[in-house]
């Protein structure tokens, strides 16, 4: 009897110890397997950030994205120009080695661990001076709040008789306004002519 007793104590200690052991052993391959698959990047520029343009030149602003993380993962690379943008600045967003067409401000970079890729802005004011600012922003897909920006603030002096369009719709409006003015004042001078003419 007594050794029953004892035996059951050995047996619920080595239970007991096993479960330890192995409860322990899972949370542990849970920590190493977060620890491994971490998401992560750098996004930096050598180029200044406040940059005086030359009129006609060409003006390239180069950056670089690292997947500094343990997994690969695709970032998205977006071009924002915050208005007013000068009027005739050519400016062409770039990267994975592609230029973009103008209308196109947003791309999806793939990079292994450890790979990096080069997106560049190039921007080309060929008469009109004025400043601008553009920012490259960097969002990873596999871990959304990772997210980095670099704006570049630009800054190209005027020439005679140039200035800084602002306001694209401003401008066609009030050309819309004056010319309707102009329309009306004739339309008036000639009804008048007419009734002249007549009496």
């Amino acid at each position: 009897m007594r050794k029953a007793k004892i035996m059951k104590v050995t047996f619920g200690f080595i239970f007991f110890t096993f479960v330890f052991c192995g409860i322990s052993l899972l949370a542990g391959t849970k920590e190493a397997c977060a620890g491994v698959m971490s998401f992560d990047f750098t996004y930096t520029s050598s180029d200044s950030t406040d940059t005086v343009l030359t009129l006609g030149g060409i003006k390239t602003f180069s950056s670089t994205l690292t997947n500094t993380g343990t997994e690969a993962d695709s970032y998205i690379v977006t071009m924002i120009k915050n208005q007013p943008i000068p009027a005739q600045w050519i400016i062409e967003f770039c990267s994975g080695g592609v230029c973009h067409p103008p209308s196109v401000f947003k791309d999806t970079v793939y990079l292994p661990a450890g790979e990096h890729d080069n997106p560049y802005v190039e921007i080309t004011p060929l008469s009109c001076c004025g400043d601008a600012k553009i920012t490259m922003q960097v969002t990873s897909i596999k871990s959304p709040g990772l997210s980095k920006s670099i704006n570049f603030f630009l800054h190209a002096d005027c020439e005679p008789n140039c200035a800084p369009v602002t306001n694209h719709w401003g401008l066609l409006i009030l050309i819309t306004l004056l010319s309707a003015a102009g329309f009306y004042l004739i339309w008036k001078r000639s009804r008048l002519a007419t009734a002249t003419r007549g009496s």
